[in-house]
């Protein structure tokens, strides 16, 4: 299998590591790209690189598009390929299917929304198609399986909801986590000791998760009635943090709904 990278920024670079750390081999990754940036991933990496201008002098199963979205039109424009023969697959937020096809002039077009943990083989990755494209994504899955697990979606619009929740729900997280980074400063060493300390506790909230099958069983395990973990949660309660949450979720979708209108 052939893949192509359209764009190489912070996804696309996550998803080539991922794909690499589970033995994709190197030689099945090309970055078509217009500068030299990111020369020491490609060589690290052992990455092919082919020159837009040149795309078309190579045959690819998929061909990932990880762009800006105001540059999706530009980038598919100077690439100059024939997407008769390959099949486009979309990274990018808010720019839809159809507009796609537009710029393609193809009807070989998928989306999907991954996440940054596809470089350690934990993104969940979104996938949607037309009913037509569906023969390609028996293909597609197992490879983005590679980088953690895929979820289908029955309608293009869930993308909007998909983003905000899963694309930019760990940086929502991640941002609530930073009281805990304070607070572990205090009892630890150093801030390197803080750091190691924080992703400690924030993997064993997965553990807890996995071996307790789901949320609800993990946090009674915690508490205990009356006690200390009682009380913060009904404080946290109180300050309704779900509803702090669900107005992230909302401009986050409202965002993504933006760019598609937009471009």
């Amino acid at each position: 299998m052939n893949i192509g990278f359209l764009g190489c920024g912070n996804i696309a670079q996550a998803m080539i590591v991922g794909l690499l750390d589970s033995g994709l081999k190197p030689g099945s990754i090309t970055v078509l790209t217009r500068n030299q940036k990111k020369k020491k991933f490609y060589e690290k990496n052992s990455i092919k690189r082919l020159a837009v201008s040149k795309a078309n002098s190579a045959k690819f199963d998929f061909i990932f598009l990880c762009v800006k979205p105001k540059d999706v039109k530009n980038a598919i424009e100077r690439s100059r390929i024939n997407w008769e023969n390959t099949t486009l697959v979309s990274v990018v937020a808010g720019v839809s299917s159809q507009k796609l096809k537009i710029f393609t002039n193809s009807e070989k077009v998928i989306r999907i929304m991954p996440t940054t943990s596809a470089e350690f083989g934990k993104s969940i990755t979104a996938i949607f198609m037309a009913e037509e494209q569906k023969k390609q994504t028996k293909k597609l899955i197992p490879l983005l399986n590679k980088m953690g697990s895929t979820v289908e979606l029955s309608s293009e619009k869930d993308l909007h909801e998909f983003t905000a929740v899963v694309g930019s729900g760990q940086a929502f997280i991640m941002e609530a986590l930073k009281q805990y980074d304070e607070k572990l400063l205090k009892f630890s060493k150093n801030k390197n000791a803080a750091s190691k300390n924080l992703a400690m506790f924030v993997s064993s909230i997965a553990q807890h998760i996995e071996l307790n099958n789901g949320i609800e069983p993990s946090i009674k395990k915690i508490m205990s009635p009356k006690g200390t973990t009682y009380s913060g949660l009904k404080a946290l309660k109180k300050n309704k943090i779900s509803s702090v949450l669900k107005s992230a979720f909302k401009a986050a979708e409202k965002r993504s709904k933006e760019i598609q209108n937009e471009y």
